[in-house]
């Protein structure tokens, strides 16, 4: 009988090496996921910081005349931003609007009136179009022009795959001292576009050298962990 166990035994063994190589195979097979991967706990809430570099972020509305130069200063400085744009402003600044477009900057909806759940959807779907028709196709990112807390705005983002994001620094409420100071490492800032065009360039050169200037998508690529502020 003891053989006959042995025999057993050995088979039994390189059975077991044959499912777990072919298991290991198949994995490998598998297509990488190309997708920003994103550390969420819970419901969906707003996205305030990340964890590397610094990102400057724009609110776009219908009034904002200073984005062309704005963007031509971003060029100059070799830096980068994330434009948040509503409908009204893409349809009376069609050239502003394809040049962000044309020169790949992050853009997202800037919704104004979160008062419920339609008028959300169709204002994404208005930006959408309009965006689309300068070649971009896909829209992430979206935020309360208010800054505040909007369960629709959140219903919507976790219901069609967006990602609400507020900011961590409001540059319109503070000095370019105290926002030098204290602003570091995954820090989202919301730029002040009202401010002086060389005024902002010196802040946007001193600001690159303590921290690396990123966009949205970069901050939350890889294995950055999203930081949510209840």
């Amino acid at each position: 009988m003891t053989p006959f166990l042995f025999i057993r035994a050995k088979q039994l063994k390189w059975v077991a090496f044959f499912l777990m190589s072919a298991c290991l195979f198949f994995l490998f097979l598998q297509p990488k996921n190309e997708h920003p991967v994103i550390s969420m706990d819970g419901a969906t809430n707003n996205i305030y910081a990340g964890q590397s570099g610094i990102s400057l972020t724009v609110n776009v509305d219908q009034q904002e005349k200073n984005i062309g130069k704005l963007v031509h200063a971003l060029i100059k400085n070799e830096t980068t931003a994330s434009f948040f744009v509503t409908s009204s402003w893409l349809k009376h600044h069609p050239k502003a609007s394809k040049l962000l477009v044309d020169r790949a900057f992050d853009i997202g909806v800037l919704v104004t009136d979160s008062s419920n759940e339609d008028k959300i959807i169709q204002e994404i779907a208005a930006v959408k179009k309009i965006l689309a028709s300068h070649g971009q196709k896909d829209i992430v990112f979206l935020r309360a022009a208010d800054g505040n807390e909007h369960e629709n705005l959140l219903h919507v983002a976790a219901a069609h795959g967006y990602l609400p994001v507020q900011w961590s620094i409001d540059l319109r409420s503070q000095s370019a001292d105290s926002f030098i100071k204290e602003s570091g490492k995954g820090d989202i800032v919301l730029l002040n576009t009202d401010e002086d065009q060389l005024a902002l360039e010196k802040w946007i050169s001193i600001l690159s050298q303590k921290e690396k200037l990123i966009s949205l998508s970069e901050m939350i690529g890889g294995d950055t962990k999203i930081q949510y502020i209840p």
